[in-house]
């Protein structure tokens, strides 16, 4: 069964990226952030009654968690502003290294990860360069490399955030209130970055100018199935890694950048050259050798 739910862990995060995606483009970082957390919340929160969990006090437990949320926030807003203006097919394979960061930073803890994960970890690194070299030039050039910068930023607090929910607050809390706690201040965050802009008329229009946000019922449509599909995920991989071995749930849900690369090039037609190709299987052999 665990393979199953790994594998399920998998599709739902790569459905969840490509909508993210599709979002993102139509309403804007921000926007899109601020529902699809409100509506990811609201899912945790009905769990909560049907699951409901003891918090163990202690002010060294939230501090751990109230780091774990920023790390939380800064993935996000980075990886939605990556999907926003950058190649799905090269941001997406490059923001699932944050299983690299993870096992780096267990590493500083003392760990001793196989010799097959240190290889992984360093094809990561020669796939990113290999992704980041444009097959074109000039303006084209750097328009296919929009978003690398973003994807690598989250890439290291989604590592981090992981690091720190699976080997501190996890074991003390559960996975519940952490993951409660973690929506909740993405929320508050795109609440306050949306309060901060000058004006609700944020998303650039076709002929260069300022359009009202998009609030309609196919824009909560996506995020609602964006919420639904991380929400499932976490429900699949936390009840995979409960029926079978960790390493072998988390080298499938590894995977889910695959789904997101067929979902881009069936719906979105995203082109890359051969060696930026290279580079995105190169990163995804490299994300799946440390997980294993």
């Amino acid at each position: 069964m665990g393979v199953i739910f790994g594998l399920l862990a998998a599709i739902f995060w790569g459905l969840g990226d490509f909508l993210i995606t599709r979002l993102t483009r139509r309403i804007g970082t921000p926007h899109a952030l601020l529902r699809i957390q409100l509506l990811s919340l609201l899912s945790w929160a009905l769990l909560l009654f049907v699951l409901p969990n003891e918090i163990a006090p202690g002010v060294s437990i939230w501090a751990i968690a109230l780091l774990t949320g920023i790390c939380h926030v800064v993935g996000l807003g980075l990886v939605y502003r990556a999907f926003e203006i950058g190649t799905i097919s090269l941001v997406s394979p490059i923001s699932s290294g944050f299983a690299i960061v993870t096992a780096l930073l267990a590493l500083a803890m003392g760990e001793r990860p196989p010799a097959l994960a240190l290889a992984g970890a360093l094809l990561l690194v020669v796939g990113v360069v290999l992704a980041a070299t444009s097959g074109g030039s000039g303006v084209e050039a750097r328009s296919k490399l929009r978003g690398i910068p973003e994807a690598l930023g989250s890439a290291l607090a989604f590592g981090t955030m992981f690091w720190l929910f699976y080997f501190f607050l996890e074991p003390v809390l559960g996975f519940l209130w952490p993951l409660i706690i973690l929506k909740v201040m993405a929320s508050v965050a795109a609440t306050i970055a949306l309060r901060r802009q000058p004006s609700s008329v944020d998303v650039e229009s076709t002929d260069g100018g300022r359009a009202p946000v998009d609030s309609s019922f196919g824009v909560w449509t996506l995020a609602a199935g964006a919420a639904l599909a991380d929400t499932l995920a976490w429900i699949t991989y936390i009840q995979g890694m409960t029926t079978s071995f960790a390493t072998v749930v988390t080298a499938l849900a590894s995977l889910f950048s695959v789904i997101t690369l067929l979902l881009a090039g069936l719906f979105l037609r995203e082109r890359l050259a051969r060696v930026q190709w290279a580079g995105v299987i190169v990163i995804l052999l490299g994300v799946l050798m440390v997980s294993i």
